[in-house]
């Protein structure tokens, strides 16, 4: 065991100076930036009927009946039933008053039901922006007294993204260029490269249900993307 020990230790001591010898690569590193134009193409809007009554039975029905005009009318721009889907649904109690405490008992008591509210979504994506402005103005007179954003996106987002991407690469490698130039040294090889490119936040547009014509202004976007490059370098 004491001989296996020792045998190890000298293996160990023979690689040191191995390592100790071998040369320090020198490097560079450069970083770029990619940015390209993004128009949306589609809307995604949430739009729902909330409905009152006496009862929680009479709420849901006149909900219902009023979203079964809402869908209807969705469709009836051509929109597909894959691209509209229940967003929210919920059944709540209106109250009147605060709680009070009993006079004659001294416990605590809950306010008044005066009736019940039905609230029922559903987000509906707009592939053609041009009709985003009459399916509002359409749905609202069937009944949608809720809608709550407009959200604007891109169905490819790829393309754009790739394009970015290319850029902060190429730019990259033109700063790295330009560095190598001005320091009299030549980039030998790429030792690393790392880029990264982010969806474009497009904003949302708060909606309130009106009668008019709903102006849409989708707007425009900046696709961004960023790289860095690191080269083992030499002298010229």
């Amino acid at each position: 065991m004491r001989q296996f020990a020792a045998a190890t230790a000298i293996l160990v001591a023979l690689a040191m100076p191995a390592l100790a010898d071998e040369p320090r690569i020198a490097t560079l590193s450069a970083s770029g930036a990619g940015s390209v134009s993004v128009v949306p193409d589609i809307a995604i809007v949430t739009i729902g009927v909330v409905s009152q009554a006496e009862t929680a039975r009479e709420a849901l029905d006149a909900n219902s009946a009023d979203l079964r005009k809402v869908i209807k009318t969705i469709l009836g721009e051509g929109i597909k039933e894959t691209d509209v889907g229940t967003s929210g649904f919920s059944v709540n109690a209106i109250y009147e008053g605060k709680p009070y405490r009993s006079s004659s008992s001294g416990s605590e008591k809950p306010p008044r039901v005066v009736g019940y509210q039905v609230s029922n979504e559903v987000r509906v994506t707009i592939r053609d922006l041009a009709q985003s402005g009459a399916v509002l103005d359409k749905v609202v007179t069937a009944g949608a007294n809720r809608i709550n954003d407009i959200q604007f996106d891109v169905s490819d987002p790829e393309t754009p993204s790739d394009e970015a991407l290319k850029q902060a690469i190429a730019d990259a490698r033109k700063q790295g260029e330009l560095m190598a130039e001005a320091a009299g040294v030549r980039l030998v090889r790429i030792l690393d490269i790392n880029a990264s490119s982010g969806r474009p936040a497009f904003a949302r547009a708060e909606m309130r249900a009106v009668s008019d014509s709903v102006p849409i202004m989708p707007g425009e976007r900046q696709m961004t993307a960023n790289a860095n490059i690191s080269w083992e370098i030499a002298p010229e």
